[in-house]
């Protein structure tokens, strides 16, 4: 699959994520730790923010680079709003990739996230294969689920059986629910 490639329309950038974020990302993370803690369960609010930031921006770069999983920073109108990726951290038999996608406290509520999605799987659309991607929200994060209703309506999700899925998360089993979207293969129909 390759190198995380640049994804853009008009007002939207997804740009491979990387560490040069650092600061523009530290900034997003005070306007709501919690949402942060909440959107990305392997950082410890116990241990050093600064140092996990820098590794988990390292690490997601290299990664992407690989093409192992992709992640991107989103930009609307050049500014810094949002990460939004593709992980390899996967419930369910069949599924290649885990979405997972976060918006700064200031740029929620504008459609962001969907946007950031729809350009994620439209490339993923377009490629030979096809792909089955996961979406797991916790059941009591509603604007998680209003996030991820709208990408299911948009690209035909469906919610997987069980209706609870167990989700690690510091160290504790969460449940969670999860919707599979599947992607691509449009030239092999």
């Amino acid at each position: 699959m390759g190198a995380t490639p640049i994804l853009q329309t008009e007002e939207l950038a997804l740009q491979p994520i990387n560490r040069r974020l650092y600061e523009d990302f530290m900034a997003a993370h005070l306007e709501d730790p919690e949402g942060t803690f909440s959107a990305l369960p392997g950082v410890d609010p116990n241990e050093s923010i600064n140092t996990q930031f820098a590794d988990l921006l390292f690490e997601l770069e290299v990664h992407s680079n690989l093409g192992n999983i992709h992640f991107w920073s989103i930009h609307f109108e050049g500014v810094f709003v949002g990460l939004v990726g593709l992980g390899d951290e996967l419930q369910a038999e069949g599924s290649k990739w885990n979405l997972g996608y976060w918006v700064r406290s200031s740029a929620r509520k504008t459609g962001i996230a969907v946007k950031g999605v729809n350009l994620v799987f439209s490339w993923l659309n377009n490629l030979d294969s096809k792909v089955q991607v996961e979406i797991t929200v916790h059941p009591e994060n509603i604007a998680g689920l209003n996030t991820c209703k709208s990408i299911c309506n948009n690209w035909n999700g469906v919610r997987a059986k069980p209706d609870y899925w167990p989700v690690e998360i510091r160290g504790r089993t969460v449940l969670h629910t999860m919707w599979l979207v599947t992607l691509g293969g449009s030239s092999l129909e």
